[in-house]
Order: structure tokens, then C-alpha cells, then sequence
């Protein structure tokens, strides 16, 4: 209330506000994706299962209907399924950044050179290393310490190697899944 006192928000600036804090606010405890029929927002319930249920369209329909979370069109195919539906170019855009993105190097820790861009291994948020400091990042979703080297949680990699030197077992290749959050 005092933010609307002081700031003079129109009605619509105010509710452009407060829909964004609670889409952030959201996004940071929970992973959702808006129904294709419906345009309301859905939770996934089994992380492993690309075919979600939207209740408000079989409620308003009166017939199941299923789309892929990956894709975000009608689900096509059997279920349930953790790689794909059968639409065409049902492709995961997260993991294509990961299997595409260049090569950095980390200057500080000799030169180290690995993908510029990984799945946090907690959470599976993707995170870029701003290629200053150690080879550790954390990740900004859920503030696990991490190596972007060998994606290791910083203590279990800090076993065997230092912040600056690259890593016992080597560089992670480039991840082909993301990890899922089990929160």
C-alpha cells in the first residue's frame, strides 16, 4: 500500500506491478508453464512426464487435454514420456543452448577452457561464469556453490582440487539433460 501511495501508480502500472513481483516471486519456488489452450499457468506434477494435464481446459472443454511441456502444443503421441511428444520440432530450447553454446576460458584458473554455459547440477537453472575469480559459481535459483568445471557442489570437488586449479577428474562434458529440481 505504500508503494502505491508513494509511487502514483495508474490502476494499470500497478497491476502490471504486482502481476510481475508475483510471476518472479513464482518462478523462484516453483517451475510452470502457461497451458497453449488456456493460457493459464500449470505446475507439473511428475517432473519425469512431459504430458501435463490442464484442468481448466478439460473443465471447460468437458475433454482431457494434454500438452507437452517441452514444446507447449497439444501433446501428440503416448504417455507419459521424459524426451519428447510426437510434434514436430519438439525440441527442449534449454538443452539446445547447452549442446550449442561456444567454449569460454577461465583465465584464473590456468587457462581452463569448458562450455560456456551449464545446468546448475541442483536445479538445473543455466548459469554462465562470468570468467573472473575461481572456477566456482552459484547458481542464482538455488544458491547452491557449484565447480562450472567439473559440476561437482564446490565441497565434493574442493576434495581433490583447489578454486584456482582445474579439477582431478577434468572438464564435464557438455550436458545432453538438464537436472531436475526435486525442491
Amino acid at each position: 500500500m505504500e508503494v502505491r501511495r508513494i509511487a502514483l501508480l495508474t490502476q494499470e502500472e500497478q497491476n502490471h506491478f504486482e502481476e510481475t513481483m508475483a510471476v518472479l516471486a513464482a518462478a523462484k519456488y516453483y517451475e510452470y508453464n502457461p497451458c497453449p489452450g488456456c493460457n493459464s499457468y500449470v505446475e507439473r506434477q511428475d517432473l519425469t512426464n512431459l504430458c501435463v494435464l490442464c484442468t481448466i481446459c478439460t473443465s471447460d472443454t468437458g475433454e482431457r487435454f494434454e500438452f507437452c511441456w517441452q514444446c507447449l502444443k497439444t501433446w501428440k503421441g503416448p504417455a507419459p514420456r521424459s524426451d519428447k511428444c510426437d510434434n514436430s520440432n519438439c525440441i527442449n530450447p534449454k538443452l539446445e543452448k547447452l549442446l550449442n553454446c561456444k567454449d569460454t576460458t577461465l583465465p584464473e584458473v590456468q587457462n581452463l577452457i569448458c562450455p560456456s554455459l551449464r545446468a546448475c547440477p541442483t536445479c538445473g537453472n543455466l548459469v554462465e561464469h562470468d570468467t573472473t575469480g575461481c572456477k566456482n559459481i552459484i547458481c542464482n535459483r538455488c544458491h547452491i556453490e557449484f565447480c562450472f568445471s567439473c559440476l561437482k557442489i564446490t565441497e565434493d570437488c574442493l576434495e581433490t582440487s583447489s578454486y584456482f586449479e582445474p579439477c582431478s577428474d577434468g572438464v564435464a562434458p557438455r550436458q545432453t539433460s538438464i537436472p531436475t529440481w526435486r525442491k
